[in-house]
This record gives C-alpha cells, sequence and structure tokens, in this order.
C-alpha cells in the first residue's frame, strides 16, 4: 500500500484493546520507545514495513521510506497533534529516520521520528495518558494476502527506568487474546503485572513502558 503522511499524533493506547489486536495495529498506534527528559523530546516507530495495520494493510520498506521522505519535503514537521484533534499541538519533529537492520531499539526498516513537546503535553507523556504514535494518511491499496499466527507466549525487556529494567512475559489464549503477564524480579525483589498492552502496573512509585511487536514479528519469521 502506498501511502502519504498527512499528520503524526499523539495518542492513548486504548487498555480495553488487546494487545494481540494492537499487533496488527502497528501503523495506528506504536508505542513511545524512548524519552529525552532534559530535551522532552520522545521517540518512537510512525509506521514498521510488512505487517498488517488495523485495516489489514501493510507497507513495504521502500515504501515507508518514500512515505518519511515526503513528510519532510512538505514541511509538515509540525502537523503534530494529540489524539485525533487534527489542530497542531505545539509539538514538531526534531529527528526522524529509518531504522537500521542492527537497530537495537527499534524495528528494522521503521520510520522513527523524535518529536519535541511542550509542557502540557509532556506531562501526559509522563504519565502514560499518551503513550504512542499514530499516522494520519491517505493512501493506495493493492490486493494482498498475509498470515499472522499469534505465538502462546511472548518475552522481551521494558524500558530502563530508574536504573533497571525487566524481562517480560504476555500470554495469549488460542484466539490470540491477551491473558495478562508480568516482568522479572527487580534487584530489591520487586515485580510488576501486566495488564494492558504498553505499560505495566505501577510498584515502587514507577512503571515501565515495553512492546511486544518486535516478538510478534519474530515468531513470523520462525514460522
Amino acid at each position: 500500500m502506498a501511502s502519504e503522511a498527512r499528520f503524526v499524533r499523539l495518542a492513548k493506547r486504548a487498555s480495553a484493546v488487546s494487545p494481540a489486536r494492537q499487533a496488527l495495529a502497528v501503523r495506528d498506534e506504536v508505542r513511545i520507545k524512548k524519552l529525552d527528559q532534559a530535551e522532552q523530546v520522545v521517540f518512537g516507530e510512525v509506521y514498521a514495513p510488512g505487517f498488517p495495520d488495523s485495516q489489514g494493510d501493510f507497507m513495504t520498506p521502500d515504501e515507508v521510506k518514500k512515505m518519511a521522505y515526503n513528510f519532510l519535503r512538505k514541511g509538515n514537521t509540525s502537523n503534530i497533534d494529540v489524539n485525533h484533534s487534527q489542530t497542531p499541538s505545539g509539538s514538531y519533529v526534531v529527528e526522524s529516520f529509518i531504522a537500521r537492520p542492527d537497530d537495537a531499539l527499534f524495528i528494522p526498516g521503521s520510520w522513527v521520528i523524535g518529536v519535541k513537546v511542550p509542557d502540557d503535553v509532556w506531562a501526559s507523556v509522563k504519565s502514560g495518558d499518551l503513550n504512542g504514535f499514530s499516522l494520519d494518511g491517505m493512501g493506495q491499496r493493492a490486493e494482498a494476502v498475509f498470515e499472522i499466527e499469534m505465538p502462546e507466549l511472548l518475552k522481551g525487556e521494558t524500558d530502563d527506568v530508574e536504573g533497571h529494567r525487566h524481562e517480560f512475559t504476555v500470554k495469549f489464549d488460542d484466539e490470540g487474546r491477551f491473558l495478562g503477564g508480568r516482568t522479572s524480579y527487580a534487584r530489591d525483589g520487586h515485580f510488576h503485572k501486566i495488564d494492558r498492552g504498553t505499560v505495566t502496573e505501577t510498584v515502587n512509585g514507577h512503571n515501565h513502558r515495553f512492546s511486544f511487536v518486535e516478538g510478534v514479528l519474530g515468531a513470523q519469521v520462525q514460522h
């Protein structure tokens, strides 16, 4: 599917939507993966290639790259809204790149942006009320078949908060519905339950962000 990005929005990934459903919505809402506290900049993928979104569409790596380049060429760097308002929020793109094959943080071939946000939006990012990017654009569809099989268990690693990370495990039933999960123990003995798809529960005054999309991608490669 060829597509043109008009707006990128900061959005809340609803906890009522299961991670299995969110795994089929990589384009619609991709979690924020990195925060620069000093600069108030958030980083995340806007679109990952070769993986279906909530409409069943997907893009090739070349199409993703073309969309990313055109977004900058047309000067749309201030077209960052909040929760589908289509009104610029005062946020703007300060970094944009295509993730390399050896990227340790972002999905290879995906379009990644760094967005600087004003104080009011930053407060919502830190609280987890805004925890993902969503793309608003137009596209041209071409018919294709894409099959995906959700594994029973997905494992990965959370982000770093207060000097530590956790390994996490989430579980799905035979129909791909999310059954819950938890993290490993930290050195002080605490762990976090996982009841939704992007953020752990709060323990000891903090929570962790995580992503299971890479695990789904890896499971498809293994199959």
